[in-house]
């Protein structure tokens, strides 16, 4: 069996004076899997001691490339 072609996003959502807007961030990411999209990895951005963003990782199974004149059946 072959292996799947990723397609990656990242979506980096800004923390303000310490709060997460989280119904924006589940109306977002609700968007997103709607479309095929998965997390899988949520990394912190830390400036000055203090978590400015968090970087949500996403993918999906992309189409494998195609070549002009050759199909796949």
């Amino acid at each position: 069996m072959d292996q799947p072609i990723w397609e990656y996003k990242t979506l980096p959502v800004e923390i303000q004076e310490g709060l997460l807007d989280d119904m924006q961030l589940d109306q977002n990411l609700a968007t997103l899997g709607s479309e095929g999209w998965e997390v899988y990895s949520v990394s912190p951005i830390v400036a000055e001691g203090t978590t400015r963003y968090l970087v949500h990782h996403l993918r999906r199974i992309g189409e494998p490339p195609r070549r002009a004149g050759f199909t796949t059946d």
